[in-house]
C-alpha cells in the first residue's frame, strides 16, 4: 500500500528545505570581514577543521588518552606540547598567549625555553632555530611538529593514521613509567581493556527515565536507475534513534522504500552496568532483550540467526563472548565503511549494509595483547576510532567467583535457540567452564542438545586447555590446547577429534572427525624497517571417509608513509587437488585524500585476478568531498563505476552520485543525512552532519560559585570560553558558550569517563574549579548533566626561619603543609633555600597550616607552631605566615 504521499516527493521536499535552511543559517551567520592586521596568527594558514586529528596516546601498553587533538599539515604532524607535557609528566608549562614555553626536561640543569614569535628554542644545553610552519599556536596550546619534539625531548613519537595512534617509545626512563609499572603490579590489571589511568574523580551517576527525547541518524534520498529498456525510480528512508525507554537502554532501527513490499526495522531493550548491580540477586552487568545475536557456540554452531530473544550476563563489558575469541558487532550507517585492524595489521573491511550493521565473526585472540581497532570511514572523510582491547595472559575470573552468560532466541524461521555458559574460578592459576545449549541443526532442523565441560590452566608462560563436549543424540568431542609465547611472537595449537556419532552444524557427521590448527603471529622488528605483523597458521582436517585437507595461510602487514599494506596467501589441498589465491589489501589515509584498495588473485592452478576494488575520497575545499570507485570481477567480466560529490553543512550532509555498470546500466542517486539530540537542560536542538545517536554526550556548565554550595544559583556568573580535558589527557572541541554551557557529544558508551575543568582556558587566572574532574558512564542517545563551580583561588606565603645560636636564617626544604578539617593533607610545598614558600591554587575553607610533623622528628626541631587559617572566598591573598623553628638545646 502507497503512502499518500510518495517517499519520492517527500524526500525532494526534504532536500529542498534542508538546502535552503542551510543557506539561511550560513547567511546569518556570516560576520562583518575583519580588517587584516599586521602580522597574522600563524594558524590562519592551516585549515583546522580539515586537518583535524583525534589520536590514542600509548606508553609501554597504557592508554595515557584516547582523544588527543593534533593536525596535520603536509607531511608533518602538529601535536599539542602542553597537552603532551600534561600527559607524560614533563615539568613544562606553555603559555600560549605570549607564545612561549619554558621548564626541565627530567632534571633540573636541562632547562627547556621556546618562543614561537622569535622561531627559537633552547633545549638540551643548546639553543636552535626552526621553521616557523613547523609550530604553531592553536586556540589554547602550542603545536609543534613530531619531529621536533622527538629531537627537543627524550623520546620518539610515531603517529600511525590507520588506527589513528600516537605511540611514545622513551629514549630515557620517565617517571611517568615507573608510576605506571607500580600501579599495574599493584591492581594487577589484567582484562580485556587496555589500561586506562584512573584520575580517582568522584563517580556521577546518570539516572534512567522512563522515557527521553531520543538521539536519531537519519538518512533519506532517491536514486534512479535507467538501462537495458528499463527505468526504475526508488526513494528510501533510514532511521537510527537511541533514548531511555521504560527505564532501559533503547535502540531501535527502520528503514523502508518505495520498492520494499515490508519495512525493515528492529529493537532492543537493555542496560549495562560495568560494576554488576543489575536484577537483583543476579547481580548482572548486562541485559538485553529484543532483536539479539547470540554468539557462536565452540564446535557447536557459528554466529545465531536474526530473531527475538532475551539476554543476561555478568561477565565484565570489556571481556570477549568466547574465552579466546571475539565478534565485533555495531550499527553503521548508509554511506558509511568500516576497516579492522589486529595489532596494527590491516585485517578486514566492510563497507554498510541494508540491515545497517557490521559483523566481523569469530576473530581468534592469542596469547598477550590482542589489539582491535575498528576504523570507520564517512563519505566525506569523515574518521571515528572504536578500540577493543584483550589480555589473553592471566586469569580473568577470581577464585570462587562465577561468572555466567545466558540466552534464548527465536528465530525468523520459527527454531529456538537455548544457551547457557558458566566459568568458575577454582584457584590463581585455574578456571573451570561449563555450558549447555539447544540449537537446531541447519542441515535437518532438529533441535539438539549439548553439554560441555572444561578447564582452564594459566601458566607464566602459556594457558592449556581442555574441553569436552557431549552430544544428546550421542558422540563425544575432545579438544586440547596450548597458548603460549616468547619474544615478539603468539604461538596457538590446538586438537579436536569427535568421537562416535557426534553431530554439530560445524562437525557434520559424516564431515570433519579430526582437526589440528597451528597459528603464529607476531611482529617483525627489523633496524631500519618499519614494524611487519605477521600470521601463518597451519591445519589439517580429515574427514569420515579418510579423506583430508591441508591448508596454510600467512598474512603480512606494514605500515609505511600513511599507507597500511596487507597480503594474504592461502594454500589449500584436498585430495591431492592444489590451490593457492591471494589477496592484497591497500588502505591510505592522509589529511585530505583516502584510497582502499582490495586485489583478489589465483596463483594455482591457474594464475589470474579474480576481482579488483578500489575507492577513493578526496577533499575538494572546504566541507565539498569527490568519491570514486572501480569494481571489476573478471569471472563474471562485470565492471562497476561510481562517483560521488558530497557537501558537509553544519546540520546536515548532502550527497550526489552516480554509477555506470558494463551492463550498460546508469544509476544517479541523492541523499541527504544528519544526527540530531537534544540537550535536555537548556532545550535546544543539536543537529550535525555526523552520526550521533551511537555515542553518549555531557551537557557541561562552568559557573562562578559564589556562595560556594557547589550549585548553580540564579544570579550566579557563568563561565563563557571554558574547556574540558576528556580522560586526563586531549580536549573537547566545544568550549561553554556566554551561558556558561558546552554541550560534548560522540562520548564512548559502556565505558567510564574522566572530565575535567581546563585551568588554562579560565579568563581569570584566579579562577579554579572546586572540583577535580567528574567520572562519567555514557550510554547511548543519553546527555549527563555535569555542573563545574568555580571559585577564586587563594595563595598562602611565608618563611621558614630557623633559630640557632641567637641567629635567624631562612631555611630551605622545609615541608609545608596545608591539611583540611578532615585530616587530609590539600596542598604541600617546600621552601626555596632562603626559606620562602608559597603555596598556589588553595580553595577557600577552613585549615591547618603546618610544618610536616615527619620532618619535624626525623630532624629534631622544635618550634613552628602549627595554626588555623580560613582562606577567604574573594581569592585575596594570606602573606607573611612565618614559622620559627628551634634546634632543642639551644
Amino acid at each position: 500500500m502507497q503512502p499518500p504521499i510518495s517517499i519520492f516527493r517527500a524526500a525532494a521536499w526534504l532536500v529542498a528545505v534542508l538546502w535552503a535552511t542551510a543557506q539561511g543559517v550560513a547567511m546569518a551567520q556570516q560576520k562583518p570581514p575583519v580588517a587584516s592586521a599586521s602580522h597574522k596568527p600563524r594558524h590562519e594558514s592551516l585549515k583546522l577543521d580539515d586537518n583535524l586529528l583525534v589520536l590514542e596516546v600509548r606508553l609501554d601498553g597504557f592508554v595515557l588518552s584516547g582523544s588527543l587533538g593534533a593536525y596535520q599539515d603536509g607531511v608533518q604532524f602538529l601535536l599539542p606540547l602542553g597537552e603532551l607535557a600534561k600527559l607524560l609528566t614533563l615539568d613544562i608549562s606553555v603559555n600560549p598567549g605570549a607564545g612561549s614555553a619554558t621548564g626541565n626536561v627530567l632534571s633540573q640543569d636541562r632547562a627547556f625555553s621556546l618562543n614561537v614569535a622569535n622561531s627559537r628554542v633552547n633545549a638540551n644545553g643548546r639553543e636552535a632555530t626552526f621553521e616557523p610552519r613547523q609550530v604553531r599556536v592553536i586556540d589554547n596550546d602550542i603545536y609543534v611538529s613530531s619531529e621536533l619534539l622527538s629531537r627537543w625531548l627524550p623520546i620518539d613519537l610515531e603517529v600511525s593514521l590507520p588506527t589513528m595512534r600516537l605511540r611514545v617509545t622513551p629514549r630515557e626512563p620517565l617517571p611517568l613509567q615507573a608510576r605506571l609499572e607500580r600501579e599495574r603490579e599493584a591492581a594487577h590489571l589484567i582484562g580485556p581493556q587496555a589500561r586506562v589511568l584512573d584520575a580517582g574523580y568522584p563517580f556521577v551517576p546518570m539516572p534512567y527515565q522512563l522515557i527521553s527525547t531520543p538521539f536519531i541518524d537519519q538518512s533519506i534520498g532517491t536514486d534512479v536507475r535507467v538501462g537495458n529498456g528499463i527505468r526504475q525510480t526508488r526513494a528510501s528512508y533510514t532511521a537510527y534513534l537511541t533514548a531511555d525507554v521504560l527505564g532501559m537502554e533503547g535502540a531501535a532501527y527502520v528503514s523502508t522504500s518505495n520498492g520494499r513490499l515490508a519495512t525493515d526495522w528492529r529493537w532492543t531493550l537493555g542496560r549495562n552496568d560495568p560494576d554488576a548491580g543489575l536484577l537483583g540477586p543476579l547481580r548482572a552487568r548486562s541485559f538485553q532483550i529484543g532483536n539479539i545475536s547470540m554468539p557462536s557456540l565452540r564446535n557447536i554452531t557459528s554466529a545465531s540467526p536474526k530473531g527475538y530473544g532475551a539476554t543476561v550476563s555478568n561477565r565484565r563489558l570489556d571481556q570477549p563472548a568466547n574465552f579466546d575469541r571475539e565478534t565485533l558487532r555495531g550499527d553503521l550507517p548508509p554511506g558509511w565503511d568500516v576497516t579492522l585492524y589486529y595489532n596494527d595489521a590491516l585485517i578486514g573491511y566492510q563497507p554498510s549494509r541494508a540491515d545497517g550493521l557490521y559483523a566481523f565473526e569469530d576473530l581468534p585472540l592469542s596469547f598477550g595483547r590482542n589489539e582491535f581497532a575498528l576504523v570507520f570511514n564517512g563519505p566525506l572523510g569523515q574518521r571515528r576510532t572504536q578500540r577493543r582491547n584483550y589480555l589473553l595472559d592471566q586469569l580473568t575470573v577470581q577464585p570462587g567467583e562465577l561468572l555466567y552468560s545466558l540466552g534464548q532466541l527465536h528465530a525468523q524461521s520459527g527454531a529456538s535457540l537455548t544457551t547457557a555458559g558458566f566459568e568458575l574460578g577454582l584457584t590463581k592459576t585455574m578456571a573451570a567452564n561449563a555450558s549447555l545449549a539447544r540449537v537446531p541443526l541447519s542441515r535437518t532442523g532438529e533441535t539438539v542438545g549439548y553439554g560441555v565441560v572444561g578447564l582452564r590452566g594459566y601458566l607464566d608462560w602459556a594457558i592449556v586447555t581442555a574441553e569436552l563436549a557431549l552430544a544428546q543424540r550421542g558422540g563425544a568431542l575432545v579438544e586440547v590446547g596450548l597458548k603460549t609465547a616468547y619474544a615478539n611472537y603468539a604461538l596457538d595449537l590446538l586438537h579436536t577429534q569427535a568421537q562416535g556419532n557426534y553431530e554439530s552444524d560445524l562437525f557434520p557427521a559424516a564431515g570433519i572427525r579430526r582437526r589440528s590448527l597451528m597459528r603464529l603471529q607476531g611482529t617483525l622488528v627489523a633496524s631500519g624497517l618499519p614494524r611487519m605483523p605477521i600470521t601463518l597458521v597451519a591445519q589439517r582436517q580429515v574427514f569420515a571417509s579418510g579423506a583430508t585437507n591441508d591448508s596454510a595461510s600467512g598474512r603480512l602487514s606494514l605500515t609505511l608513509d600513511g599507507n597500511s599494506i596487507t597480503n594474504g596467501l592461502s594454500w589449500q589441498r584436498v585430495d591431492g587437488a592444489t590451490m593457492t589465491s591471494g589477496t592484497l589489501q591497500i588502505d591510505r589515509r592522509m589529511a585530505n585524500t583516502s584510497f582502499s584498495g582490495q586485489l583478489a588473485y589465483l596463483l594455482r592452478p591457474h594464475a589470474r585476478v579474480e576481482s579488483l576494488a578500489i575507492t577513493a575520497n578526496r577533499q575538494l575545499g572546504r566541507n565539498f568531498t569527490l568519491n570514486t570507485g572501480l569494481l571489476h570481477t573478471l569471472s563474471s567480466h562485470q565492471t562497476l563505476l561510481t562517483a560521488g560529490l558530497s557537501k558537509q553543512f553544519d546540520a546536515f550532509m548532502l550527497t550526489f552520485s552516480g554509477s555506470y555498470s558494463s551492463d550498460k546500466e546508469f544509476a544517479f542517486g541523492l541523499m541527504a543525512s544528519m544526527g540530531l539530540g537534544r540537550d535536555p537542560r537548556s532545550g535546544k536542538w543539536k543537529f550535525d552532519a555526523l552520526s550521533m545517536a551511537g555515542t553518549g554526550a555531557v551537557s557541561a556548565r562552568a559557573f562562578v560559585d559564589r556562595n560556594m554550595n557547589g550549585v548553580y544559583d540564579a544570579g550566579e556568573e557563568p563561565v563563557p570560553n571554558a574547556g574540558f580535558a576528556i580522560n586526563s589527557g586531549g580536549r573537547s572541541p566545544n568550549n561553554t558558550d556566554e551561558t556558561g554551557m558546552a554541550f560534548i557529544n560522540r562520548m564512548t558508551v559502556k565505558q567510564y569517563t574522566d572530565i575535567a575543568l581546563d585551568p588554562g582556558t579560565l579568563e581569570d587566572p584566579l579562577w579554579m574549579s572546586m572540583k577535580p574532574g567528574v567520572r562519567i558512564l555514557a550510554r547511548p542517545g543519553g546527555v549527563q548533566s555535569v555542573d563545574f563551580p568555580v571559585v577564586s583561588g587563594s595563595e598562602v606565603d611565608g618563611t621558614v626561619i630557623l633559630l640557632e645560636n641567637d641567629l635567624r636564617r631562612g631555611i630551605g626544604d622545609a615541608l609545608v603543609e596545608l591539611v583540611d578539617e578532615l585530616g587530609n593533607v590539600v596542598a604541600s610545598t617546600r621552601s626555596s633555600s632562603d626559606g620562602f614558600y608559597l603555596l598556589t591554587q588553595v580553595l577557600p575553607g577552613q585549615f591547618t597550616l603546618r610544618i610536616s610533623p615527619e620532618q619535624m622528628a626525623s630532624l629534631k626541631l622544635g618550634g613552628g607552631k602549627e595554626r588555623q587559617l580560613t582562606v577567604p572566598a574573594d581569592g585575596d591573598f594570606i602573606s607573611g605566615q612565618d614559622f620559627e623553628l628551634q634546634v632543642p638545646g639551644l
